[in-house]
């Protein structure tokens, strides 16, 4: 949906709104946990998230051995943050349960401090 269509304006030029990122539980794929739809948004919700869809969508083996990090990608091709995306994935390639969930919180915190 254009801004456009939102406001209710005619206005060509305006940009799509980017998609948000959700949680989402990786048994039950129709509950949702949280949404985001910036940094600060992801930053304010992921203390509420479940530790085990943090997990999911950070870092996960798929069936073909593949790696897939649909929060790495949404932050590399929908936010163009690509460093963030790097240290995320790394970090949910070395931890994971609880301690994954917090020190990606750290590391969010840690994110807007150095901005």
């Amino acid at each position: 949906m254009l801004k456009s269509q939102i406001n209710g304006t005619n206005n060509q030029s305006t940009k799509p709104i980017s998609p948000p990122f959700i949680f989402r539980d990786p048994n039950s794929p129709e509950k949702i946990y949280g949404m985001a739809h910036s940094l600060q948004e992801l930053t304010e919700i992921l203390p509420f998230i479940p530790y085990f869809s943090i997990e999911f969508h950070s870092y996960r083996v798929e069936s073909d051995s593949s790696i897939s990090s649909d929060l790495g990608l949404w932050l590399r091709y929908i936010l163009s943050l690509n460093e963030l995306a790097d240290e995320i994935e790394k970090l949910a390639s070395s931890i994971e349960g609880l301690d994954l969930k917090e020190k990606l919180i750290q590391l969010l915190n840690a994110h807007f401090l150095d901005e």
